[in-house]
């Protein structure tokens, strides 16, 4: 009976001794969790700070983007086609120039 109770009592230091080792175990691997968790939010956290500098930026931007085009000046665009006898009358006024070009 004697070496069942030793047997027992070993039975329950072993894992005792591998409840503590598994506790030590987790208690390292939570504080690498915290340590890897502080280092995320802290990215997270520069992140939202370049996020929030570039919406400024942006809006910035926009403004003056609205304000250009408020300033753009419409240029009324001289109509393409001219009727006939406006270029009937250019055709004469070379041939004019030319024929006083040669005369000289």
């Amino acid at each position: 009976m004697t070496e069942n109770l030793n047997t027992l009592i070993a039975d329950i230091r072993n894992r005792s001794l591998q409840l503590a080792t598994d506790l030590n175990d987790e208690r390292a691997m939570h504080q690498s969790l915290q340590a890897e968790l502080q280092q995320v939010q802290a990215q997270y956290q520069a992140e939202q700070a370049q996020v929030a500098e570039l919406k400024a930026h942006i809006e910035a931007l926009n403004l003056s983007l609205a304000e250009a085009q408020n300033k753009v000046v419409e240029v009324p665009v001289a109509t393409l086609g001219r009727n006939t006898e406006d270029i009937d009358a250019l055709v004469k006024e070379i041939e004019f120039c030319i024929e006083q070009l040669k005369q000289a």
